[in-house]
């Protein structure tokens, strides 16, 4: 498949998460049919802001942007969303995981 097509399908699902929800990197690319790399790499390249990517995070439950001001600023977005982390920095899916509906 086009990256530029994959981008766009996985953009389309990543818009489907609602707020105060979160959502896995494999899970996203499972809906869509590629890798966790893969959505990563998409969620790396946007160019717009209308894509909630920082409601996607590692299968562990936590943020895997690297440098510290970006995952502050990924950590605070979801915060502000009603978003809980532990005292370890992970999310509990259980609570807080997008059950992927459309």
């Amino acid at each position: 498949m086009e990256s530029k097509r994959l981008y766009e399908k996985i953009y389309l699902v990543v818009k489907r998460i609602p707020s105060g929800k979160v959502s896995s990197y494999g899970q996203i690319a499972n809906i869509v049919g590629c890798t966790p790399r893969m959505v990563g790499f998409a969620l790396a390249s946007l160019k717009s802001n209308d894509v909630p990517w920082h409601r996607v995070i590692n299968s562990k439950g936590m943020i895997s942007l690297k440098g510290q001001e970006a995952g502050e600023i990924q950590r605070y977005l979801l915060e502000s969303e009603g978003i809980v982390f532990d005292e370890n920095g992970k999310v509990d899916f259980r609570k807080s995981g997008w059950n992927g509906g459309f």
